[in-house]
């Protein structure tokens, strides 16, 4: 079973990408990435790694609107993030996807899109997700996708008592409840 961790920065290093890109290159998971891309960026048409060597990696992106294709790291942030969580995801079929920080350079607006094709792809691929966050911004995008796909999410809250940790599993009834009266669950 593959496990797969995404760092809590904006972009993972290309020695990190690079294989998980050859990996889905020219497959229908290549075009899953590109889908997840157009939630930041409609106009993204096709994203390539290119180099001389695996540490000289770059991702390139094509863009409808632009002549040629540009490094996806002039795209911001947010994309760069996209890239590196879509293509753990990709890569993580039958197996479990860690994201740390999920928010972390994903602009709130964009966040339930995101959960969404997460969703998608991991009941896709078989995958199981866990990923932190003390946003929240990204518990509600979470809940209201979770609540889309009924049985497929769970937020596990986790607090300290003394030296142990306490875990609190809130249902997806139980989230939607949370979310709606803005009930502190981070």
């Amino acid at each position: 079973m593959s496990c797969i961790f995404v760092s809590p920065y904006s972009g993972e290093s290309t020695g990190v990408l690079g294989p998980l890109w050859d990996k889905i290159a020219l497959s229908d998971r290549e075009k899953d990435v590109v889908e997840a891309l157009r939630i930041i960026n409609p106009q993204i048409s096709a994203v390539s790694m290119v180099g001389s060597t695996r540490r000289k990696l770059t991702a390139i992106v094509r863009a409808d609107n632009i002549a040629q294709p540009l490094p996806l790291r002039s795209f911001g942030d947010g994309l760069n993030r996209l890239f590196g969580i879509i293509l753990a995801l990709v890569n993580a079929r039958g197996g479990l996807l860690l994201v740390d920080e999920f928010e972390n350079g994903l602009h709130h607006t964009v966040q339930l899109d995101v959960w969404r094709t997460i969703f998608r792809l991991a009941q896709t691929l078989d995958i199981q997700v866990f990923a932190t966050s003390h946003s929240w911004d990204a518990v509600e995008a979470f809940q209201k996708a979770a609540a889309e796909v009924p049985e497929e999410g769970a937020l596990i809250r986790l607090a300290r008592r003394d030296e142990d940790i306490i875990p609190t599993v809130l249902s997806e009834d139980e989230l939607a409840i949370a979310t709606r009266d803005q009930i502190e669950v981070r």
